[in-house]
């Protein structure tokens, strides 16, 4: 029997480095169902299929598997419905810096009885929307539709190229029934190794000596970074130029990755970005707020820029200046930076830098103990969500990975999470609700030795289809803790009609529409699912119940903590 188109398709998958395909089934990618059981019957290397009950569970599950350490994910979705069902998630991939393939099957064109796969249903003439890469094409790094006549091996190939090349992203490939069920091309390929991916890039020596002596000249210098943790071998390189610069660390309140240890003393003890006289911009989208406002840098303040996208490329308007812009290999940017600055430190600098050390290290043991105190002093029913971040705080090892998705109470999370262990520390990049439940699901596949907890808030969590999350995790041996605190409320709504209506009708009314009370229950939706819940609405409870969840985790099911807070 001839070859299909799916043989080649899955050889280039395997060659590329995909391990996992997260898959929602449909009349089009059916293939892969069949091609990867033939070759998992036969003995052949094959990704692992993992069922999804929805679209966008399986695309934030591929970004969870990439950020976790297991590299390029696949997603396959049965036509414009299944793409257009990953929702919000594609806002997410466009900004989380991760390689996913898309696998887009699309409906047969073929007349009826022309040739295999062609069309006949009549459903097929409905599925049909001219060019379903161009309803996503702002969210792709690239995309191709294949034919008949192309080299299917190749194709992958390339797509995976694209896709894992910095700044890494989303490659689709659009797969028509009629096409994948032909008989395959019997064409060599090259696989995504043999094309090559870029070579880590260094930064110009001169621009970085300028800047090592500008950090060393500073009487207050800030590094704002958020996703400088992406790559983990820059965690220590990061800390060590902290600690030589004695610069203060902010991350301007949207962490996406544990770029320094969370307690460092540097991280979130320093002034204001409004009293910096140098800023050090690493990997941050938007680093600041343009208002002149204690939260941006002063108009003398000198600013640089290092990292693999200083341009800030994909954004359309960024009115940041700089003074140097540095485009690298963030770790090879920190490493150069760290060698220059040795070379250019005085003692007085030297010592200068070593003051501010030591006071970062007063601040940060004042700040802790503060907010430690205030967290087990809060009142109890319904819970203050500090309590709870105390809680997980304390119960979380170095070794667990913790997914940040609790929106207004995600501060709280932040001080409170203990962790340094590079990889150990993870948040959403853009502004699409619902990453969180996937993400966990892809993390823990990728990394199934380590406990996975999701913080997340009730509103974000219901966006992100967490029945099919858990009952996913269930089947397919990847359990995590779901903490959701639990306000009923859309916060960010709520929030923003009170700023900007104090006293309005809206506030008046109850907040219509930004209010869900009472909520859904989680704790009941995680059992239906295969999984274990627990609601709770006191603060002596959480640690009890908190404990209890990760132990059922590590017996294999899903667990779910709803904390009702204040």
């Amino acid at each position: 029997m001839m070859a299909e188109v799916a043989e080649p398709l899955v050889d280039a998958m395997v060659a590329g480095g995909v391990r996992v395909l997260f898959f929602a089934s449909g009349s089009d990618v059916m293939v892969f169902q069949e091609e990867i059981a033939r070759r998992e019957a036969h003995g052949l290397p094959a990704p692992r299929l993992v069922p999804v009950l929805h679209e966008t569970v399986g695309l934030n599950a591929a970004m969870g598997f990439a950020m976790a350490g297991g590299g390029v994910a696949a997603v396959a979705a049965h036509v414009d419905v299944g793409t257009l069902n990953m929702g919000a998630a594609w806002h997410t991939l466009r900004r989380c810096g991760e390689p996913v393939l898309i696998l887009a099957g699309s409906p047969p064109t073929s007349e009826p009885g022309v040739r295999r796969g062609g069309r006949d249903h009549p459903v097929y003439w409905l599925q049909e929307p001219v060019d379903q890469r161009t309803l996503f094409q702002p969210y792709l790094k690239w995309g191709w539709r294949l034919s008949s006549f192309d080299n299917p091996g190749l194709v992958v190939s390339r797509a995976l190229q694209i896709a894992r090349s910095e700044p890494c992203g989303a490659a689709m490939v659009t797969l028509p029934r009629d096409v994948v069920m032909g008989q395959a091309p019997d064409l060599p390929y090259p696989d995504t190794g043999r094309l090559g991916l870029p070579a880590p890039t260094h930064p110009d020596p001169e621009a970085i000596s300028r800047l090592a002596r500008l950090i060393a000249d500073a009487d207050c210098p800030v590094i704002v970074t958020g996703a400088s943790g992406r790559d983990p071998r820059t965690v220590p390189l990061l800390t060590e130029l902290v600690e030589l610069a004695g610069a203060w660390v902010t991350e301007s309140g949207w962490r996406e990755r544990l770029n320094i240890s969370s307690r460092h003393p540097m991280l979130a003890t320093g002034p204001a970005l409004g009293a910096a006289d140098m800023v050090l911009v690493v990997d941050r989208h938007i680093p600041w707020v343009p208002d002149g406002g204690p939260d941006a840098p002063p108009e003398d303040a000198t600013v640089a820029w290092l990292g693999r996208d200083v341009l800030v490329a994909d954004v359309p308007i960024v009115e940041h200046p700089a003074d140097l812009r540095i485009p690298c290999t963030t770790a090879n940017g920190l490493a150069a930076l760290i060698a220059a600055l040795r070379d250019a430190h005085t003692p007085v600098t030297r010592r200068r830098a070593q003051a501010r050390l030591a006071e970062g290290r007063r601040r940060r043991t004042a700040l802790d103990t503060r907010q430690d105190a205030e967290a087990i002093a809060a009142p109890g029913s319904p819970v203050d969500p500090r309590r709870v971040a105390y809680e997980l705080g304390l119960l979380l090892g170095d070794d667990a990975i913790l997914l940040d998705e609790a929106v207004s109470n995600a501060p709280h999370v932040r001080a409170h999470h203990r962790g340094g262990r590079p990889g150990s520390f993870f948040a959403q990049s853009g502004s699409a609700g619902g990453w969180g439940s996937g993400a966990a699901l892809g993390a823990k596949l990728a990394a199934p030795e380590r406990d996975i907890v999701l913080a997340s808030g009730d509103g974000f969590y219901w966006f992100g289809s967490p029945g099919a999350a858990l009952w996913t995790a269930r089947h397919a041996g990847a359990p995590y803790l779901a903490v959701v605190f639990v306000n009923g409320r859309y916060s960010t709504g709520t929030v923003q009609a009170s700023h900007f209506y104090p006293g309005g009708y809206a506030e008046a009314a109850g907040f219509p529409g930004g209010v869900f009370d009472p909520p859904p229950d989680y704790a009941a939706e995680a059992a239906a699912a295969g999984g274990w819940g627990r609601y709770v609405d006191d603060a002596d409870q959480v640690a009890q119940a908190l404990r209890e969840g990760l132990a059922r985790t590590r017996e294999g099911a899903p667990a779910v903590v709803a904390v009702r807070v204040r």
